[in-house]
């Protein structure tokens, strides 16, 4: 019996306080960095489920209920973008701290648990537009503190995991975190449809206190992980770094590129999760399927491929390739029916497979093309350009929609309403972006047919031997155990990023 105690004490103790504890100074260097590759998949498993909670249908719902019309909804989805100029607070105050860790800490800590006030809110005998209003003006500040954690994040990440096998090494996160995400998906969708539309504010209150408790475990689990070295320096000014993207080809196409590819993305960001409530009456249990299909797909190719190709093939190859079949997505849209959801299984299983490749591909082209120097800074003015330019598409797709909040065509015995305007102006958008895209100089990439020969290699090989959906992508069997990088590899994680 005491031993049973004794094992369930200690069992509470790192459920409590983290399974992976900080490594002592004096353990080598290989130690550390897998102690702070493990402590990055815990805090990924909690933020994870804290991001499934407070994003996509789960978000929708709470907006929704808050009475948020069609402009609500492109501000609310406009806001995280909108927010990112606040990554380069966060890189000002690494470069002067010198520490990543002591910048995001009580950032994360305010962006994941101002959601306590949000549940709050929600209890306050108010009108449900002045809750709403109370709603954006907290998830602004949350969204502010998170990019300036972001930026350190992604600070972190560069020193942790090794350049030549972060491909693959994000592509193992990814599937990992995929399948924590489809859990706690479906978990939360089966609650949806129990507790039914008389029980819509209990579930509300559980589903917050559940992220809010998950964004704090996130918390616990930074604090656990590793940080390589990182000394203070000097702060350069804005301006220079700003001269410099002009001034470098290769970060100009980047810049340039991505900011009009966010534009496009944009416009119909906001509008996919409510079109499938509102118009396509799908029921959260549907939802869920969807958004499975696209995670099975995306795990399996995030596992099985895309993290060796882009390691053997380049970025901009997976980035050109991926970019292209994604502009025909808002397109398939036009066929989907309350009567006939049939094209959104076929939408799902091509947004798995090229989202996660584009995904991937595109978390790493700026790690190979941004200056070493003064990266955090390059970073944040990135994210901030692009961020911006991804929030104003999406603030130009919730006024085209508020617009034509009326818009009501039938065409063919399919009725069409303003969401469909914003998925087409996507589409269109898209396709004229994947000729910007394909110019960003990769010194790595060997071609488009090199890269559809290794897709091919890769799809032939996951057919021939499945077992190794057990295994890393990053892992050969022919690597001994005690090689260093299959130790660094096989643990690593963050949230993919899922886009129609």
């Amino acid at each position: 019996m005491k031993r049973f105690l004794n094992i369930a004490q200690k069992g509470l103790d790192k459920l409590l306080f983290g399974f992976t504890r900080l490594p002592s100074e004096g353990e080598p260097i290989r130690v550390k960095r897998r102690s702070g590759i493990l402590a990055s998949l815990e805090e990924g498993v909690y933020a994870t489920i804290y991001l499934t909670l407070v994003s996509g249908k789960f978000l929708m719902d709470l907006v929704l209920s808050m009475g948020a019309a069609a402009i609500h909804l492109g501000l609310i989805n406009a806001i995280p973008f909108l927010a990112a100029p606040a990554q380069l607070g966060g890189a000002y105050l690494v470069s002067k701290i010198g520490s990543r860790k002591k910048v995001l800490i009580p950032a994360i800590f305010i962006c994941r648990q101002l959601w306590w006030f949000v549940l709050a809110t929600t209890l306050l005998p108010i009108e449900s537009r002045t809750k709403l209003w109370i709603f954006i003006l907290l998830y602004i500040i949350m969204n502010i503190s998170g990019q300036v954690s972001g930026n350190a994040w992604l600070s972190w990440l560069s020193d942790l995991f090794p350049d030549n096998l972060r491909g693959r090494i994000v592509s193992a996160r990814n599937g990992i975190l995929i399948i924590i995400a489809m859990m706690s998906d479906f978990l939360f969708s089966q609650l949806r449809e129990t507790f039914g539309k008389n029980g819509k504010q209990i579930f509300l209150l559980l589903t917050l206190a559940v992220a809010s408790l998950a964004g704090l475990k996130t918390v616990i689990a930074f604090k656990n992980q590793w940080e390589p070295p990182h000394l203070k320096t000097p702060s350069p000014r804005l301006v220079d770094i700003i001269n410099q993207i002009g001034k470098i080809k290769a970060v100009r196409r980047l810049v340039i590129a991505l900011m009009l590819w966010n534009i496009a993305v944009g416009v119909a960001t906001a509008f996919w999760t409510p079109h499938m409530m509102i118009n396509l009456k799908m029921s959260f249990t549907k939802i869920f399927l969807y958004s499975t299909i696209v995670m099975i797909f995306s795990f399996l190719m995030s596992r099985l491929i895309w993290g060796h190709v882009i390691d053997r093939a380049g970025t901009v190859s997976v980035v050109t390739f991926c970019s292209f079949l994604i502009s025909f997505i808002p397109f398939l849209w036009l066929f989907i029916t309350p009567d006939n959801i049939t094209p959104i299984w076929l939408e799902a299983v091509l947004n798995g497979l090229v989202w996660s490749g584009f995904n991937i591909a595109i978390f790493n082209l700026p790690f190979y093309i941004l200056p070493k120097k003064n990266q955090s800074y390059f970073f944040a003015i990135l994210s901030a350009i692009t961020g911006i330019a991804l929030g104003m598409g999406a603030i130009i797709g919730g006024i085209i929609a508020q617009i034509l909040e009326d818009f009501h065509i039938e065409i063919a015995g399919i009725i069409y309403v303003n969401y469909h305007v914003t998925f087409v102006l996507s589409g269109i958008l898209r396709g004229a972006c994947v000729f910007l895209l394909r110019k960003i100089p990769d010194t790595r990439s060997r071609g488009m047919i090199f890269m559809l020969k290794m897709v091919g290699d890769g799809l032939v090989r996951a057919t021939t031997n499945p077992r190794l959906i057990l295994y890393s992508s990053t892992m050969s069997p022919r690597k001994k155990q005690g090689q260093e990088n299959q130790v660094i590899l096989v643990k690593k994680i963050n949230p993919p990023d899922k886009k129609e």
